[in-house]
């Protein structure tokens, strides 16, 4: 298993322009990447991924081989993604080497805590990172790539609904379950969950804006709970609102006024959850379907596409 927590990215909250010229900024000590490349003499490539590290590890060949299954599950089963493959994917030793890395040879003074997409092709983490932050920043290009259309709360609330699953492999085909609360990320909102406005989230027009992450992740996981957020996206990259006058509401097929005291109803189940919700592990990917099946009894982990969390069967340890 691996220990998933994303931290802050200060780049990935950025608007388009804005990521735009960051990534411009950097670009002379892109240019220079033969140099920095030297360090990471270890490479595994797979179809839409390079990976390059500088030790062997059961956990880079672990995220290697979860990659390009993740990608055919996007595909598959959210919407489809085009992109100039492959990516690029640098793997430090661990945290401290990543944030020393970051600092002395990109440039970045302020480094996040767990992975960072430097650009659109190149996603720098270290081994410990966990398999969250891998999705979370690898759907950074992709959502810019494929979902143009996108609102600005959905520039991080896509991004983070994709780092939280459990799931299993089939053969080389992934299965994951969606839709979990994080609970660092319920534990961060406190009390300003049942304060969470709605109407706010959804009409801003600041890239950064009063919302942070955990925020905007609470309206993605709305939308799985209410059977809708495959369609949003499908809206979003259709460019399709059906008369509605946001993607959000049509994909809900019904105005905000009617959403809202769906919404409270959520924020106040999420409360009520949050005992069971602050046992949820880390999110894992098992070997196979019986040991995801005793691992979601131990945990209590719901296996339905929008089901509640079960009270577990008994603690985790």
């Amino acid at each position: 298993m691996l220990r998933t927590i994303i931290g802050e990215q200060v780049p990935t909250h950025l608007g388009p322009m804005k990521r735009a010229l960051y990534s411009l900024l950097l670009l002379p000590f892109l240019s220079n990447a033969q140099n920095y490349l030297e360090q990471f003499p270890l490479r595994e490539q797979t179809k839409y991924f390079d990976f390059r590290y500088k030790r062997n590890s059961e956990k880079i060949t672990e995220v290697a081989r979860f990659s390009d299954a993740f990608i055919k599950v996007l595909n598959r089963d959210f919407f489809k993604v085009e992109f100039d493959y492959p990516i690029r994917v640098l793997v430090l030793e661990d945290r401290t080497t990543f944030g020393a890395f970051l600092r002395r040879d990109l440039r970045i003074n302020d480094p996040p805590g767990f992975g960072i997409c430097v650009s659109d092709k190149l996603f720098v983490t270290y081994e410990d990172s966990g398999l969250g932050t891998f999705t979370h920043e690898i759907m950074h290009p992709l959502v810019e790539t494929n979902l143009k259309n996108r609102p600005l709360w959905a520039l991080e609330g896509i991004p983070t609904f994709f780092e939280k699953f459990y799931g299993y492999w089939k053969g080389d085909d992934l299965v994951l379950k969606w839709g979990y609360h994080n609970p660092w990320r319920i534990q961060r909102l406190g009390t300003n969950l049942m304060r969470l406005n709605l109407r706010d989230i959804l009409s801003t027009r600041d890239s950064v804006g009063p919302y942070a992450e955990s925020d905007l992740r609470m309206v993605s996981v709305f939308l799985w709970e209410q059977g809708k957020f495959k369609r949003f996206l499908e809206l979003i990259q259709k460019g399709q609102k059906d008369g509605f006058n946001s993607y959000f509401e049509a994909a809900m097929e019904m105005p905000l006024e009617r959403i809202e005291p769906l919404w409270r109803t959520y924020l106040n189940d999420v409360s009520v959850r949050e005992p069971e919700i602050m046992r949820l592990p880390s999110s894992t990917v098992l070997k196979d379907e019986l040991t995801f099946q005793r691992f979601a009894r131990v945990y209590g982990v719901s296996v339905g596409p929008s089901e509640k969390i079960r009270k577990p069967a008994r603690t985790a340890q």
